[in-house]
């Protein structure tokens, strides 16, 4: 964390965490994130926020995937980066209809 935030002692800033921001208003939202990420549980919080405020959000948990897993070359990571293009093309062919 010291070396993402620094010196700053409010962790629950919202440019630190938008965890803690206005979640209001935001367009459709896709979360992608391995069961294995050290970030997985900020994950689930930004989605129950973003759905609580009234926000669309799908959360994806793909398994035993870790940090960054669509960075690599593996079976899980092509399988995420298609279910994101279907995801987006859905929402543009929607938006365009």
């Amino acid at each position: 964390m010291q070396a993402y935030a620094g010196h700053v002692t409010d962790r629950t800033v919202h440019d630190i965490s938008p965890v803690y921001g206005d979640l209001r208003g935001l367009c459709p939202i896709l979360l992608v994130v391995g069961s294995s990420d050290i970030l997985l549980e900020d994950n689930t919080a930004m989605a129950a926020r973003v759905s609580a405020a009234g926000g669309e959000v799908d959360l994806r948990i793909y398994p035993e995937a870790p940090h960054a897993f669509t960075s690599r070359s593996t079976g899980m990571a092509k399988a995420a980066l298609h279910d994101i293009e279907c995801w987006l093309a859905d929402r543009f062919f929607t938006a365009s209809s």
